[in-house]
């Protein structure tokens, strides 16, 4: 075999286990509330926030309410601000780690209800 076929070889093989890697280490489970005590690192967390506890420190720019999901309630800190339809969501998913009873969320996507779910419903009609 020529050097060249080794090499190229060799560097496919490195690409295809860095790929491997960085997938599984990206990858996180969707877990309820009820399972953040045992498998609280590195998760994804749906809830339905709880627009009465929500606080904001705009000093420090974090976030914190309560969401609650079907299983249970949690407190939820944010540090990257509030995003600018956090008030109309009625489902958040929060990507982070549980630990001592506070889910300390690094990513957040807000679902809002959908600007056409009246004309559908409508439509039904």
């Amino acid at each position: 075999m020529k050097l060249s076929s080794v090499l190229t070889l060799v560097l496919v093989l490195a690409g295809l286990a860095f790929t491997i890697r960085a997938f599984v280490t990206n990858t996180s489970p969707y877990v309820k509330v009820n399972q953040l005590a045992t498998r609280g690192q590195h998760v994804h967390l749906p809830l339905k926030p709880l627009h009465d506890t929500v606080r904001f420190d705009v000093k420090t720019m974090t976030l914190t309410f309560e969401g609650e999901d079907e299983t249970g309630r949690v407190k939820v800190v944010y540090p990257k601000g509030k995003p600018n339809n956090f008030e109309a969501a009625t489902q958040v998913v929060v990507i982070g780690s549980y630990k001592d009873g506070v889910f300390y969320a690094e990513e957040m996507l807000v679902k809002c209800p959908s600007k056409y779910q009246g004309e559908v419903q409508a439509a039904r009609n």
